[in-house]
């Protein structure tokens, strides 16, 4: 925490000397914590925001930490854009900033509430990403009024496709052979929540959470129990003790994505949230036996 404190100190003075320079000025000037943040706010700010994403692409948002150019990135900006819980540093950041007036939006606030459990992955379940939208929405409109029936429109579009995300979930819980799938860390308990399934992890709500021997005994015996085909893991954790496991079982692994950046893969390949949900959802699919 010194080191927040201290950047958060540096940051005060940097902002408090500083002047709005932005090659786009006439754009609404939005900062947003991490991807699934980003992906939401430009989806719905289109030509009219410049979105500027904090933690970069292929970084553990969960253990990230803003540089003071980080910091006053957020106090140059007029929206500020963050899920909660996956941020500890943001209250701290915008209490820095509080002059500035930088309007913020916690997306997920109210939301993580899972099985007596805070759980900060809502946006992997389509139902809280539509809810998370919604606000990040509201926010746009109050930021930028003037504009507020462009960021509607484009809300509405982006929304229909995370419908569509919910619609084939539903299709799954409703057709699935099995209900329990095996994930590297505890990242997907909404969706699996959300959609009447069940959700076991390897490790805990961190990636970096470490399995004891007893845990993974327990999870083989699942895995035989449950008749498990399949374990997941992820694009920016190390996979090894997913695949351990997965090889003394004798089951196949596939990737089960968290969204949280895009790994250098799906840079290349032009990947987005949608995308990358239907992959998930196609994955699932295998996992659950859906026919």
């Amino acid at each position: 925490m010194k080191k927040i404190f201290w950047l958060l100190v540096l940051l005060a003075l940097l902002v408090g000397g500083c002047t709005d320079n932005n090659t786009e000025q006439d754009k609404l000037q939005v900062t947003a914590s991490f991807y699934p943040m980003a992906e939401f706010a430009r989806a719905i700010g289109g030509e009219r925001a410049q979105v500027t994403m904090l933690v970069p692409d292929g970084a553990e948002p969960h253990d990230w930490e803003p540089s003071p150019r980080d910091l006053t990135k957020i106090g140059r900006s007029q929206l500020f854009v963050y899920n909660g819980l996956v941020e500890p540093w943001a209250e701290q950041a915008l209490q820095a900033v509080a002059e500035r007036k930088v309007l913020a939006v916690q997306a997920g606030r109210g939301l993580y509430e899972n099985g007596g459990k805070q759980d900060p992955h809502v946006w992997i379940s389509p139902k809280k990403a539509m809810i998370e939208v919604e606000r990040i929405t509201d926010a746009f409109c109050e930021a930028d009024a003037a504009n507020a029936a462009y960021y509607q429109e484009n809300s509405r579009k982006y929304l229909a496709q995370l419908q569509e995300l919910d619609r084939q979930m539903q299709e799954i819980a409703a057709a699935a052979q099995k209900r329990v799938f095996i994930t590297s860390h505890a990242a997907f308990g909404h969706l699996a929540a959300d959609y009447g399934l069940r959700q076991l992890a390897v490790s805990g709500l961190s990636p970096q959470a470490e399995p004891t021997p007893a845990d993974l005994q327990r999870l083989a015996g699942i895995v035989k129990r449950e008749q498990v085909d399949y374990i997941f893991f992820e694009t920016l954790s190390d996979p090894r003790i997913a695949k351990v496991l997965a090889k003394e079982t004798g089951v196949q692994t596939a990737v089960l994505d968290p969204l949280e950046g895009l790994s250098e893969e799906g840079r290349k390949e032009n990947l987005d949230y949608i995308k990358i949900m239907q992959r998930n959802i196609d994955n699932l699919k295998l996992a659950l036996a859906v026919q």
